[in-house]
This record gives C-alpha cells, sequence and structure tokens, in this order.
C-alpha cells in the first residue's frame, strides 16, 4: 500500500510540474516581443534589409511596453477599441508625409485574455492623403513588398501595422489580429 501511494504521490508531482512547464511555455509563447523577427516560422519571407528596418523599429518602440511612458511622450487616445486592433493611441506630432520606421504615429494596446492592463501589439505608421492621395499609389515603406498599407474612408490616412509585440497568425503586416479581442 504504501508503494501504491508513495507512486501515486510521485505521479501527482509529475503531472502538476507538467502541467506547469506547459503553462508558462504559453505565457512565454504567448508574451513573443523578444523573438527576433525571422525566427518566427511564417516570417521567412522577409528580407534582410525588411528585418533590419523592423528591429530597429521594435527596438527603439520598446519603451512603450510601459503604457505611461507612450503617454508622457505625448500619445493620445486616437480610437475606442476596435477588435483585432485594439487601442489606437497616437502622436500627433509624429504623423508626417515621410515614412520613418523607427517612429510611427500610432502605438495599438490591447486589453489580452488574461491581463490586466494594456499591453503594447502592434506599430501603425501613417501618411495623410494630403501627402498621398487615396487614388494614388501606396506609400513607400518597408523594404521590399510585403507590407500592405490600406487606405480606408473614413479615416484620411494611408496606414500599415506591424504586429511586432504580439504574433499575428495571418501575417506581419496584416490589418487585423484574430488574436486580439
Amino acid at each position: 500500500m504504501k508503494t501504491c501511494c508513495r507512486s501515486a504521490g510521485i505521479f501527482v508531482v509529475a503531472a502538476l510540474s507538467g502541467f506547469a512547464c506547459l503553462a508558462f511555455t504559453s505565457v512565454a509563447a504567448a508574451d513573443d516581443g523578444d523573438q527576433r523577427i525571422l525566427s518566427r516560422s511564417d516570417m521567412v519571407k522577409l528580407s534582410q534589409p525588411t528585418e533590419d528596418q523592423l528591429e530597429a523599429a521594435k527596438e527603439a518602440n520598446r519603451k512603450y511596453r510601459d503604457f505611461s511612458v507612450a503617454v508622457a511622450d505625448g500619445f493620445i487616445m486616437g480610437s475606442p477599441d476596435v477588435p483585432g486592433e485594439g487601442f489606437h493611441y497616437l502622436n500627433p506630432a509624429l504623423v508626417s508625409c515621410n515614412f520613418d520606421p523607427a517612429h510611427p504615429a500610432v502605438l495599438l494596446y490591447a486589453f489580452l485574455p488574461g491581463h490586466t492592463q494594456l499591453r503594447l501589439v502592434a506599430l501603425e505608421w501613417l501618411i495623410p492623403f494630403a501627402c498621398m492621395p487615396a487614388s494614388g499609389p501606396a506609400p513607400e515603406g518597408f523594404a521590399g513588398k510585403l507590407d500592405v498599407w490600406s487606405n480606408d474612408e473614413p479615416v484620411p490616412f494611408w496606414t500599415v501595422n506591424a504586429w511586432l509585440y504580439f504574433k499575428n497568425p495571418d501575417g506581419l503586416f496584416t490589418q487585423l489580429n484574430p488574436r486580439v479581442p
């Protein structure tokens, strides 16, 4: 009987340890903001120049993982919670006719399942229609042709998102992320 109970106890401890490891791995996988871009299996099509631009953007904006730093730097709420994108925080001083990977005008934050604080999930760049008309070609953005610019009215901007802080299974430059409620 002692052997049976001891074996059952060892089994329970082993099972709980296994579940703890799985839980830690899933949390680590959800917090993918520190991985290199090309290390993601669905991102292998990126050229080195594109990856370099994205890594520079990610590093330059890493400080905004702390929401209070974004507010202190002039980012203000630009939209209510948009399903698939989250809250748009705009810095009017960064709206420009020029694309600068290190200085997106918008930070996307979301309340993710199991979290009680806003979390930085993506960056968004804007080019006003006054600079590049909606009827014209999309702006030149990241190196290569993988970034997908949108010109949806009534917002008078060309926009492109990069999901640098929260993986988007639909693609790095896709406008909506199904993982964002």
